[in-house]
């Protein structure tokens, strides 16, 4: 296994449970019990919960510099990064426009959309951003598709 594979699939695993651990946070008190005001050290310790991830893109980013330096990583690993940049942004654009526009329409009778969601997607963007990136990093680069 390349290094560039173990690297997306050690960050497909973490911001998997990073992911999962966001929606099960926010989601099984509520999207307006978790925006409640008496709960803000609870929406300060979910926002915690998204730094291992944070910490880990900074490794793999020095330590696939490093790589890149010693020729553990080369020119393919460069192209199924960037095919994998490509296919997060088709992938997460969309479902961050549609969660806005399915918000708004569903919320639009009462004119306020609950805070809770909002804190969901901000924070669901930024893990779904490094979570889609791993994955297809992993589905490229097992397929071999790298150019074209």
């Amino acid at each position: 296994m390349s290094n560039a594979r173990k690297f997306a699939l050690m960050s497909t695993i973490v911001w998997g449970l990073i992911f999962i651990g966001l929606l099960l946070i926010v989601l099984l008190p509520g999207v307006e019990a978790f925006a409640d005001p008496d709960r803000s050290l609870w929406r300060l310790l979910t926002a915690g919960i998204i730094l291992p991830g944070f910490v880990l893109n900074a490794w793999l980013g020095w330590r696939s510099q490093k790589g890149r330096k010693s020729g553990e990583l080369d020119e393919r690993d460069d192209a199924v990064s960037l095919r994998a940049s490509q296919a997060t942004l088709i992938v997460v654009a969309p479902i961050v426009f549609l969660s806005t526009i399915l918000l708004y329409e569903v919320y639009s009778g009462s004119g306020l959309v609950p805070r809770g969601w909002l804190y969901l997607l901000a924070y669901g963007t930024v893990t779904l951003v490094s979570l889609v990136h791993s994955v297809a990093s992993l589905v490229l680069d097992k397929q071999g598709i790298a150019n074209g």
